[in-house]
């Protein structure tokens, strides 16, 4: 029986499929058929390109996990309130020093309120929203994007998919020098002068599972990082229920 919450429709559509999948074999198939399509291997020579397929190479093996799990136990994942957040105590402050792209609540865009309004509900309050649109486009367009609130982080990413993380669920935050010997990698090195920011640090967010929930590189300079690394460590060492 395949599970029908948001979820799980979300990720049947980063297979391909119009509908959770009811089997193990439905599954397998649009798992290796969108697999390869997006392999990063296949986009060798084009440093831009490979690295969208990372990240859809990255949601594509997200979503055959999870819709593995829900299959395997569709009513109890079904009942799970998605999008109810428990109580949690007062965010430490967040400050971007006016860097492009980063607001503060109260002062957001009318953009970023309509982003707000679409994906926070009381008792959870908006804290900051930054934009990690990256090189290329239009600034302001929060095309994809970081949205910090009071419970938790939501990211929509190159893919368009939508992602939550509550605090309760944050594992290991890590700030990872991208350089080896000094130097970047060919596509870093690409974004750093698109982007003309400082792209030396990546920053990683994962699930307390241990799974990566989501990492940020180029889309910013490495200051907005840090605060983001910043808060979010503060955060882990506050108590959750």
């Amino acid at each position: 029986m395949p599970c029908i919450c948001p979820q799980c429709a979300q990720h049947a559509r980063t297979l391909g499929l119009a509908e959770p999948p009811a089997t193990r074999a439905i599954l397998r198939r649009a798992f290796k058929g969108t697999a390869k399509l997006w392999h990063p291997d296949r986009f060798e020579g084009d440093p831009v390109r490979r690295l969208e397929a990372e990240e859809r190479f990255k949601q594509i093996q997200i979503a055959s996990r999870e819709l593995a799990e829900h299959l395997e136990n569709p009513a109890a994942w079904a009942l799970e309130p998605a999008f109810t957040p428990p109580a949690a105590p007062a965010a430490p402050p967040i400050f971007f020093a006016n860097a492009p792209g980063c607001f503060v609540a109260p002062d957001f865009s009318p953009i970023a309120e309509r982003i707000i309004a679409a994906h926070v509900r009381e008792p959870d309050r908006a804290l900051a929203l930054v934009d990690l649109s990256g090189p290329g486009t239009p600034p302001g367009s929060l095309r994809q994007y970081i949205l910090i609130t009071v419970h938790g982080i939501l990211v929509r990413d190159a893919l368009q998919i939508v992602s939550l993380l509550w605090y309760a669920d944050l594992g290991e935050v890590r700030f990872v020098d991208s350089r080896r010997d000094g130097r970047l990698g060919l596509w870093r090195t690409v974004l750093e002068r698109l982007s003309r920011t400082e792209q030396k640090f990546t920053l990683e967010i994962f699930r307390r599972n241990g799974t990566l929930f989501h990492s940020i590189a180029g889309q910013v300079d490495d200051s907005v990082k840090k605060v983001i690394y910043n808060f979010l460590q503060q955060k882990r060492a506050q108590p959750h229920p």
